[in-house]
């Protein structure tokens, strides 16, 4: 059996009607002895899941899991956010049902234990779909993030101003960091209570409002992509509009926000932004590809000024190039 929990750490896992998966993470966690107490948020599953069997067949302490229920399906948002309400430990990770932590996290657990006083600490995955290619670790994509900004080897550092943005570009996942639980309640960092993008405003929320970041290599989670079946991310209907909600809540947020945040953020939102709305776009359903194009016109012709325009085009020319055809941005 592993020792003590390395820190002061909650785990709090939204699940909806996928109990097989939610206890093999939590076996998974009691093997790891990765945590003070686990939170196991509900999001109306049928039939509902038992809080005495679920400690049972993980092996995880009875005393130690805590089981929220939501009588009906509102999201991984809404139901993150109602977990948060009642962690009681210094830290925070949020984990997704179908995911599993790794041997590394422990160990990075053990270096934040001894570490300065941080807001969040972000580190690597493992994508399922690198895997596929006989590979381990993150896609290209987000990987090409972490090598720009110099962290893509190492341990646990401070990441300096310059190198945030660029992290920050990364996929926008909520279970890639773990967090000062204060830091989340006292800036009020809530996800957003929509079916899916709703990890967006949390993760970005995160970067705009901390004073210190850490970063570290380790490869911290496995994360697993099903291109299809009943997940959230295979969603192709209305709800993919709401995208704009997230990200109209981040936009004021760097317009509104002292500068030098909004000169180093800007930029890399709303690249991001460009990329995410390509890929709606790619993936939505026929009848409200009109919609998405008008509400994505309205929403980059209101916040992209002319040199932040040029600015994309020069960082971003691929996703500049193709979201300019869609949304008919300026040459």
């Amino acid at each position: 059996m592993p020792s003590a929990p390395p820190l002061d750490l909650t785990v709090a896992i939204p699940s909806h009607d996928d109990n097989g998966n939610l206890t093999r993470l939590l076996r998974h966690l009691a093997a790891l002895g990765l945590a003070q107490a686990v939170i196991v948020a509900d999001d109306g599953s049928l039939p509902a899941p038992d809080a005495e069997t679920l400690a049972r067949d993980s092996g995880l302490a009875p005393a130690r899991l805590t089981l929220l229920r939501q009588d009906r399906v509102q999201g991984a948002g809404a139901a993150r956010n109602r977990a948060l309400l009642h962690v009681k430990t210094r830290h925070l990770l949020f984990l997704d049902a179908d995911d599993l932590p790794t041997r590394e996290l422990r160990s990075l657990c053990q270096a934040l234990a001894q570490a300065d006083p941080f807001d969040f600490c972000i580190f690597q995955h493992h994508d399922s779909r690198m895997a596929q290619e006989r590979h381990w670790g993150q896609m290209p994509f987000d990987q090409s993030f972490w090598a720009q900004a110099g962290r893509a080897q190492g341990s646990l550092n401070p990441v300096p101003d310059p190198a945030a943005p660029l992290l920050a570009q990364t996929a926008n996942y909520p279970w890639n960091k773990i967090y000062r639980t204060e830091f989340l309640l006292e800036q009020n960092i809530r996800c957003s209570e929509t079916l899916v993008h709703n990890d967006i405003a949390l993760h970005w929320q995160s970067f705009l409002r901390a004073e210190r970041i850490l970063s570290s290599a380790c490869t911290g989670v496995t994360h697993f992509v099903a291109d299809n079946g009943r997940r959230l991310t295979n969603r192709l209907d209305r709800e993919r509009l709401r995208v704009f909600e997230p990200l109209e809540q981040i936009a004021l947020e760097i317009a509104a926000g002292p500068d030098p945040a909004g000169r180093l953020y800007a930029p890399a939102f709303f690249g991001f932004a460009l990329g995410l709305l390509n890929w709606v776009q790619g993936t939505l359903a026929k009848e409200l590809q009109a919609e998405l194009q008008t509400l994505g016109s309205a929403f980059l012709q209101r916040y992209l000024s002319r040199e932040m325009c040029r600015q994309l085009q020069q960082d971003r020319p691929a996703d500049w190039q193709r979201a300019a055809e869609i949304f008919r941005l300026p040459a």
